[in-house]
């Protein structure tokens, strides 16, 4: 555990010196679906902010999305679920007019239900794939991603809730 908080840290660090230029952010907005395992499927929608490291092929990324109303059996109803993610992008066509790239990262996943038993939040992954597609502007592209995520939710009964499952983002990304 200790290995991995100081590589943690020593990532952290290198964000402070690497340099890009200022031409390279990604601010984005998405609709999203996330099919869950244990827990009904759910609408809804996302931001995010993407920063190079080091080369325009390695992107720090970091977003949330937003999902409400979702069943997870009799116990918890209308649960609005939150994923924080922070993950890394590898591109592997940054200036051409279509760019596959691949995603991972960790989430933190709030979670928030309407019934008297409540849920607890807790921290999971993801990994996926995506592709960006200019329109006509270096400003401007539309993506759309495919990602699974990795997650169970702690309920107050001690059972695991799994809302891991496939999610599909597709969405417009401004690209400064």
């Amino acid at each position: 555990m200790r290995y991995l908080k100081i590589v943690f840290l020593v990532f952290i660090l290198s964000m402070f010196f690497c340099g890009s230029n200022a031409s390279a952010i990604d601010l984005y907005g998405y609709g999203s679906y996330w099919s869950k395992q244990d827990a009904d499927g759910s609408w809804g929608a996302g931001v995010g902010l993407a920063l190079p490291l080091f080369t325009e092929h390695l992107r720090l990324d970091g977003r949330a999305h937003f999902f409400s109303d979702s069943d997870t059996g009799i116990v918890y109803e209308d649960v609005t679920t939150i994923p924080f993610d922070l993950g890394l992008q590898v591109h592997f066509l940054p200036y051409g007019k279509v760019d596959p790239y691949l995603l991972g990262g960790v989430s933190y996943i709030y979670v928030d239900s309407s019934s008297e038993v409540d849920l607890d939040s807790k921290f999971g992954g993801y990994i996926g794939a995506g592709l960006d597609v200019s329109l006509g502007t270096s400003l401007l592209k539309l993506f759309g991603e495919a990602l699974y995520r990795f997650a169970e939710l702690d309920g107050v009964l001690e059972e695991d809730i799994d809302v891991g499952g496939f999610t599909g983002n597709i969405g417009l990304k401004f690209h400064f």
